[in-house]
This record gives C-alpha cells, sequence and structure tokens, in this order.
C-alpha cells in the first residue's frame, strides 16, 4: 500500500509551500488508497518552539490534512537514532572526525532526553558513502538525475553536541513508518543519494521519490516575505477558506487541462505527479483572492453569517439579529476577498461612529455640497425605503435638479459609511431604514456646516 508523509519542523511557521508539499503528499496517497502521515521533525531543540508546532498542527487540521496514525515525534527516538548510529560503527560505514572549534554546532549546551553513549567532544560522526563514480537518483517528476562523485560527501550523521542529524533520522524514520514515497521539495534534492545511501547501508527498502519545484512570486523570484503573507496561519486567520486554498494549492504546479475550480474528491480522483510541472510554479495572490471570493459567494449565505461572526467580534460588534447581517451581506459579499476583509467592510453598518475627518473628505466642496445634502435629506424624509423606490426617487433627483449620479451619489455614500467605496446608496439606505439614514444624513449635515 501506498505511504506517504509531511515532516515539517517546529522552528517557523508553516510556509505557503510546505503546505502545498503536504497537499501533493496527501492527495498522492489518497489518489491510490493509500495512507498519509505526519511526523514532527523537532531534533533542533535551540529552535523548535511549541507556538510553531501547535501552529503547523492546528493549520494542518483546519485545512484536512489530517494524520492517518498518531503524529510520530523524532525527539522521542533520540535513542533509536544512537543505536543505528553504532550499527554503522561497528560494520565500518560511518566514524569518527574531529572537527575544527569553527564548524562546531553552536548549540554545544543542549541537555540530551539519553545517555548519550556516543558523544566525545570535538568530535562528529560521519557517513561512510561507498564509492562510485555516479550516483543516480529516479525521480517521479525530474526523471534520473545523475551526482558525480565530487558532489558527494561523507556527511555528519551526530553533531559534535551529540545530536543526530536530519539525513540520518529521516532515513530511520521513513523506514519506520513504512513511507513508500517521498514527496518534498526540490530543495532537499541534493540529500536524496546520500539517504539512499543510508537506506541501502542498513537493508532498507527505498522509497521513490518526487520533489517538487519551488515556489516563486510574480517577480520570479523565491516566495518570501517581501511578497507578503507567506505562512498559512495568516492565510487562515484573515479568513481564506478551506476550499479555496487547497483548489489554488493544488493548481500551483499541477493541472489539469482548463478546469478552474475543483472539489476534495475530485482532486482526489484526478491528481496524479506526472502532471506537476517540473519548472517553478507562481503564487499569485489576485489569482487566490479571486478564487476566495468565488468560494464565499456559492456558500450559502446562513453559512457565511456564522462565519463572519466572529471577525464582526473583533471590531467589538454583537451580531443580535442575524437577519440583518444575512441582508447586509446579501449586498456587501461582493467586494472584498476573505472574511477579515469582508467584515472590516461591514462595520458602518453597525457603528454609528463615522469619522468624516479623513482625506477623503478633502475631495468635496462644502459650500457646493452642503446644498445638495440639504436638498436630498428633505426628498428622502418623504420617501419610501424599498430599493427600488429609492433607486427612481434618486434618478428623478437628478433630473430636477439637473445633477448628475456623480455630482451627489459619493455625498450621500460618505455620509452614510463614511467611505467613498461602499455598495449602491440605495441598497445603503434600504438596509439602514429611514430613521438611522436620516439621523446619519443630518450628522454629516452638521460636520459639513461646521
Amino acid at each position: 500500500m501506498i505511504k506517504t508523509r509531511f515532516a515539517p519542523s517546529p522552528t517557523g511557521w508553516l510556509h505557503i509551500g510546505g503546505v502545498r508539499t503536504a497537499l501533493f503528499s496527501w492527495l498522492y496517497a489518497k489518489s491510490q488508497g493509500g495512507s498519509f502521515f505526519i511526523r514532527i521533525d523537532d531534533t533542533d531543540k535551540s529552535r523548535s518552539e511549541q507556538v510553531y508546532l501547535e501552529s503547523i498542527l492546528s493549520s494542518l487540521e483546519s485545512l484536512g490534512l489530517n494524520s492517518e496514525s498518531d503524529i510520530l515525534y523524532q525527539s522521542k527516538r533520540l535513542e533509536t537514532y544512537i543505536d543505528h548510529i553504532e550499527e554503522l560503527l561497528d560494520r565500518d560505514m560511518a566514524y569518527y572526525d574531529q572537527v575544527e572549534v569553527k564548524d562546531k554546532t553552536k548549540d554545544t549546551d543542549l541537555t540530551l532526553e539519553y545517555d548519550n553513549r556516543l558523544n566525545k567532544d570535538g568530535y562528529v560522526i560521519r557517513f561512510r558513502n561507498p564509492e562510485k563514480e555516479t550516483y543516480l537518483v529516479e525521480d517521479k517528476i525530474h526523471g534520473t538525475i545523475h551526482f558525480n562523485r565530487k558532489a558527494i560527501h561523507d556527511i555528519v550523521i551526530l553533531r559534535s553536541n551529540g545530536m543526530p542529524t536530519y539525513n540520518l533520522t529521516s532515513v530511520i524514520d521513513d523506514n519506520f513508518m513504512g513511507i513508500t514515497h517521498i514527496i518534498r521539495g526540490d530543495d532537499h534534492l541534493n540529500n536524496t543519494p546520500v539517504q539512499q545511501n543510508i537506506f541501502e547501508a542498513f537493508d532498507f527498502d527505498v522509497p521513490e521519490f518526487a520533489h517538487l519545484p519551488m515556489i516563486h512570486g510574480i517577480d520570479g523570484k523565491r516566495l518570501s516575505k517581501r511578497h507578503g503573507a507567506v505562512n498559512i496561519d495568516s492565510f487562515l486567520k484573515d479568513g481564506y477558506l478551506r476550499e479555496s486554498l487547497l483548489n489554488y494549492l493544488a493548481k500551483t504546479g499541477w493541472s489539469h487541462g482548463d478546469k478552474e475550480f475543483f472539489t476534495t474528491d475530485e482532486l482526489i480522483k484526478l491528481f496524479s505527479l506526472d502532471k506537476v510541472t517540473k519548472s517553478s510554479a507562481i503564487f499569485d495572490y489576485d489569482k487566490l483572492n479571486w478564487l476566495n471570493q468565488h468560494y464565499i459567494k456559492k456558500m450559502d449565505i446562513n453559512h457565511v453569517v456564522n462565519l463572519i461572526i466572529p471577525y464582526l467580534q473583533k471590531y467589538n460588534i454583537v451580531v443580535e439579529d442575524k437577519k440583518y447581517l444575512e441582508k447586509i451581506l446579501s449586498v456587501g459579499i461582493d467586494r472584498d476577498y476573505n472574511l477579515k476583509d469582508i467584515a472590516k467592510g461591514l462595520v458602518y453598518y453597525f457603528d454609528e461612529t463615522i469619522d468624516y475627518q479623513n482625506d477623503d473628505y478633502k475631495k468635496f466642496d462644502p459650500l457646493r455640497d452642503l446644498q445638495i445634502l440639504e436638498k436630498v435629506i428633505n426628498d428622502l424624509s418623504e420617501a419610501s425605503f424599498e430599493e427600488e423606490a429609492l433607486s427612481n426617487l434618486f434618478k428623478s433627483f437628478c433630473e430636477k435638479n439637473n445633477l448628475k449620479f456623480k455630482d451627489f451619489g459619493p455625498i450621500i455614500r460618505f455620509g452614510l459609511t463614511g467611505k467613498l467605496k461602499a455598495p449602491a446608496i440605495n441598497e445603503i439606505c434600504s438596509i439602514l431604514g429611514k430613521s438611522r439614514t436620516l439621523e446619519r444624513l443630518n450628522r454629516f449635515k452638521s460636520f459639513m456646516a461646521d
């Protein structure tokens, strides 16, 4: 049976590239009727932090990328790694090597959780690579890759501080977990020939490898903080939906014709490694925003209401009438891309303390616009507040005052919201109702008159 894994290190936030790796590993296992597992590579105790671990596990759970067995923690398996290193030493497949002070790891004060039988101050233990002219890696994305002997070194498998290294621990645990396919970023490609040698040294079955090209920004450079948010926790907290994130990341370096939208079941059915591109993928924030907006609009309005409420609470807004919020969302959901921004854009429907003292106000001419505002208030005081009736009223107002909509529409919108960008004024007035609409416009009139 196919078995894949995702093995993050809790030394930082879960990067968007790491999530894609986890997703592709999960999809491949599911598409083949196999199993997906999570392992935490936490032997770097000086850099590992609980806050990172909790965030990684929470994000993976939110995305539905769950391990099918208990999560394995490398920090609990240190004794096992030492046993295997001893075996290599006994077979002359590893050796002690004295290192210069400058080559020692900085975290020499680590307190190990086991009696370190192998530690010798000032020495590391290296794996003895077999003598070959060339090393071959059969990669399911890139094909056959040749590595020259000169490029393959006898890597350190135990640091001078007594801690085993990634290449050794990863091999031992992949074998222990029965991993058949390792899907990871191509920044690990240079590790692969050495890891293959370690697998063979222990007479372990060598898994198949698939190395995913890196994700770049629109500028063609490796995705980093300078491009904006890059950790998955930020996207989830901002209100990007699970469906849109999975859909977008699946399409980042993989494709199935011109199809844009996929359910999770469709992704599982259609996913294959031979459709993964060999070139770097581009992370397009605009495309993700478009997808997220699409999924929000498709969602049942009652579900959107429940999702939005926690974000409104961050603005100290308590929603007592869900029907009112539902009505608001029916006209305001098209203008923002995530739940956080949608909620921020709805605050003025609840908060009567509108601040008119902003840069947008500078665009108005108080002497001219005050007169227009007074006339609008007068007409609205006698009007029905149904959307269609309000729309007809504003058209009639333009005609009888020889005005274009742009001459007075922004005045009303700003008076009601404190913004120039907002839904149509007839929609806003209808939602607020006559009393609140007139109160706000009169407050704005007083502000302009001062």
